[in-house]
């Protein structure tokens, strides 16, 4: 019989039939779903067993308000990402020996560098596209994506034809973004010992060496963040240092990638199925824009936001006081909180945002019961840079196509469990160059 970690007193208990399994196969075949009838079933507060693991699941300003507060040494976010994602997709040894993280790149003062890369990646990717064409929303966001943010970090080297070529299909078989948005296709990585992400890893720095060798034998130095990480190595001799920045690269491209492409290509498809936003934003309206960027992210979650529980620790709702013991996941979902924080918010409107900020936020029943790039210390480092690159991205393709859509809806895919939503269905574009 599984033994699962102890909350006292218990309250509502979401089952499944089968011991280990639980509740799991309603939650990976429609987990937003899920969540919501529990919720309707049980109330905000609840437990659910899931594949080995037990989650108390909260959805109330309360609880909500408590699992973004709780110390990381009390509830790690970082664990628990670690043992759900990383662990079971990744080899471990990528994450040994890091020495330049996302919260470490993105509060450099030289970050607004990135700017003049995101700016060439965009131009160098119109240049493919041509006068006239057809391009799926999400598969270009993505190459757009891996463009801009390899640019940014890993040299101009990296975005040359030949290189992109390589670096982008070692990327997407790294990618952990599989590890929620097809849960199932982590269960191939742990079956075969992760050998394809052993490739992947490998043929990422032979193109990292490649560069790196390049710019030693020209004596080029061009000050970029590609210096700067293989700065942070210069102790370590060149074979092993390489493959060490090569490394830190992937965990700063991964961490960037996972869910901007997806924001970035919501924003475009909303913007095409609201023809006067649109009209705006291509007269010159930034400031819409970017409203309508953490609109879409806002409306578009489907991030499980999860914490293991470290130490003995209480958690106090609006049914209660519970203690958890360690082993326990504190757990919510902001596809079920985000839509439903209040009226209106099931619906996508760029008016609920100020700029970058929620509007009529002190209303609120819970501020983080709205969620784009989380709350406190867990804020994602990357919020500046990803506004930006999807600001820089559309503007361009804005200025320089006439762009409409080959879809009269969209909407996410139901399996995923965690990021931002990835589409149900293609979502075709059609474009042709303007004419000034």
């Amino acid at each position: 019989m599984t033994e699962f970690p102890g909350v006292s007193p218990m309250p509502a208990h979401a089952t499944g039939t089968i011991p280990w399994l639980g509740s799991g196969a309603g939650l990976l075949r429609h987990p937003t779903g899920f969540f919501e009838r529990q919720r309707a079933k049980h109330g905000d507060t609840f437990v659910c067993d899931a594949l080995g693991y037990r989650l108390f699941c909260v959805f109330s300003p309360m609880g909500v308000r408590a699992l973004y507060e709780v110390p990381e040494e009390i509830a790690s976010f970082g664990l628990a990402t670690f043992e759900l994602v990383m662990k079971r997709k990744l080899p471990i040894e990528l994450a040994m020996g890091r020495r330049n993280r996302p919260h470490d790149l993105f509060k450099n003062p030289n970050v607004e560098t990135y700017l003049g890369h995101l700016e060439d990646a965009v131009a160098l990717e119109i240049d493919e596209l041509g006068n006239r064409g057809t391009f799926e929303a999400f598969a270009e966001s993505k190459r757009l994506g891996y463009r801009m943010g390899l640019a940014s970090w890993a040299g101009a080297e990296s975005v040359r034809p030949e290189n992109l070529a390589r670096l982008i299909p070692a990327f997407d078989r790294l990618d952990t973004s599989d590890a929620f948005v097809k849960p199932l296709s982590t269960l191939y990585s742990v079956a075969t010992k992760k050998r394809r992400e052993w490739q992947a890893m490998a043929k990422i720095e032979a193109v990292i060496s490649e560069i790196l060798s390049a710019r030693r034998a020209n004596d080029s130095a061009p000050g970029d963040f590609l210096d700067t990480i293989e700065a942070s190595f210069s102790d370590l001799p060149v074979p092993e240092r390489d493959v060490q920045v090569a490394r830190d690269l992937m965990v700063l491209q991964m961490g960037a990638q996972s869910n901007l492409y997806a924001a970035l290509a919501w924003t475009l498809v909303h913007l095409l199925l609201h023809p006067p936003l649109l009209a705006q934003v291509r007269d010159g309206d930034d400031e819409l824009l970017e409203r309508c960027a953490f609109e879409s992210i806002r409306l578009r979650q489907r991030s499980i936001t999860l914490r293991r529980v470290m130490k003995p620790m209480e958690v106090e709702t609006e049914t209660g006081a519970f203690t958890l013991q360690p082993g326990v996941f504190l757990t919510t979902m902001l596809s079920v909180t985000n839509p439903t924080a209040a009226e209106g918010f099931d619906r996508f409107d760029p008016a609920h945002y100020t700029g970058r900020k929620l509007a009529n936020e002190a209303s609120l029943d819970g501020r983080e019961r709205v969620s784009t790039f989380g709350h406190g210390r867990h804020s994602c480092p990357a919020r500046r840079f990803s506004i930006s690159a999807i600001r820089i991205a559309i503007r361009r393709l804005l200025d320089r196509y006439e762009l409409e859509p080959g879809f009269a809806t969209a909407a996410p895919a139901r399996r995923q469990i965690g990021g931002v939503a990835r589409a149900a269905a293609p979502c075709p574009v059609h474009f042709r160059a303007r004419t000034v």
